[in-house]
């Protein structure tokens, strides 16, 4: 084939690129992470939230755009601004977008209601259940890390919602470890069992679970705290990458631009919601269209190139 021919068919296949790629920026599905931090009651409690939601929040920075982060500290965590939050979330939401929601906080159980420990009116099981179920997207992933958590389970349970929580039931009420070991797995390498650089909820939890389990024994102390896992889609459910935390400012930098290009940010949304649907699809189904998404990466990585612009090696 002569060079002009070349030339023209790589033109073809760029253009082709291209246009699938502004087709599927009309319809990716976006992350929503939302995090709620309850009162601490102690200074402690304090630093560990504060610490536990912070990490949270740089890993959600690495997945989803800044402005689908939604976050409210102790002091602004009333159950009004939660309810408008879920409110704004719904109308500005699609049924292709994910959730995820992290309770970063103490938790209460009477035998009857889940609670919530907020400033003024605690947030009750059913509220979040009414909460949940306003929203319009269908994978939903919501991590209760407290005491009593476990009391949201059955709660909360449906087909398409991951639901992790720091106790087996309501009834251990005790303050847990479990929060500050999630929230460790976010950035450590050893969380990321079949390396592939993404922590799923499934090996975030799995790492906690370990850690909060050696922390038990190593004290010849009685657990007082059982993490629960629900939901065939948490292996899928991305809630961190790697690389960042460890790399130096350069790389989180570069990271962070990455994160923050709405082209491949879009693309990288639609390959997160591909993975969560895999076992819906034949195998050959889900191959093709992982491959022209991992094509329109390509075309936008090879157009942002040095070579591209005409700039030096």
């Amino acid at each position: 084939m002569s060079w002009p021919m070349q030339h023209r068919v790589r033109n073809r296949a760029l253009a082709a690129a291209a246009a699938l790629l502004l087709l599927a920026a009309r319809s990716e599905a976006a992350l929503q992470v939302v995090i709620l931090e309850g009162l601490p009651g102690e200074p402690a409690y304090a630093e560990q939230f504060a610490a536990e939601t912070a990490a949270l929040h740089r890993a959600a920075a690495m997945l989803t755009d800044p402005a689908r982060i939604h976050e409210l500290a102790t002091a602004q965590c009333t159950r009004a601004a939660v309810q408008a939050l879920f409110a704004a979330l719904a109308r500005s939401s699609t049924a292709e977008d994910r959730l995820a929601l992290y309770l970063v906080g103490h938790g209460s159980y009477d035998g009857t209601e889940y609670k919530f420990n907020l400033s003024g009116p605690d947030l009750t099981g059913q509220d979040l259940l009414r909460l949940l179920a306003s929203l319009p997207m269908r994978d939903q992933l919501i991590v209760a890390t407290g005491s009593s958590s476990g009391a949201l389970q059955e709660l909360l349970k449906s087909p398409a919602r991951v639901v992790i929580t720091g106790t087996r039931g309501g009834s251990e009420r005790n303050a847990t470890r479990f929060g500050t070991d999630f929230a460790a797995a976010l950035t450590d390498a050893g969380a990321d069992t079949d390396k592939n650089d993404v922590i799923s909820a499934q090996e975030a939890f799995d790492f906690a679970q370990r850690r909060v389990k050696d922390y038990y024994e190593r004290e010849v102390r009685i657990a007082s705290e059982h993490a629960v896992i629900a939901g065939e889609r948490a292996s899928r459910f991305t809630v961190a990458r790697l690389g960042a935390a460890g790399a130096g400012a350069a790389a989180a930098s570069e990271a962070a631009v990455a994160a923050a290009d709405p082209a491949r940010q879009k693309i990288n949304d639609a390959i997160e919601a591909l993975r969560l649907r895999k076992s819906e699809l034949a195998e050959a189904e889900y191959n093709a269209q992982l491959e022209t998404l991992l094509l329109q990466l390509a075309t936008l990585d090879a157009a942002s190139s040095p070579s591209a612009s005409g700039a030096a090696p």
